[in-house]
């Protein structure tokens, strides 16, 4: 299940403990933003935070599944 708001951990396959967050912009864009870090980039310079966007809750769900990783949700940051 995807976690919003929380950080996860991938665990497997894209990238292994790359540190992920979603976060729900659908009041203003309508869809939700998928933020991405390695722990301790500090989210500042080239290491810092990516993001990419997703139109819907299915499309974040088919993001997820297309990139077939194992996420555990809710770690500490």
């Amino acid at each position: 299940m995807i976690e919003i708001g929380v950080v996860g951990v991938v665990e497997n396959g894209w990238h292994p403990d790359l540190r992920v967050q979603i976060l729900d912009d659908t009041a203003d864009s309508g869809g939700y933003f998928v933020l991405k870090w390695w722990p301790g980039s500090g989210g500042l310079g080239p290491d810092g935070v990516f993001d990419d966007w997703v139109e819907s809750r299915v499309a974040l769900e088919e993001y997820f599944q297309e990139l077939g990783c194992q996420i555990r949700w809710d770690i500490d940051k």
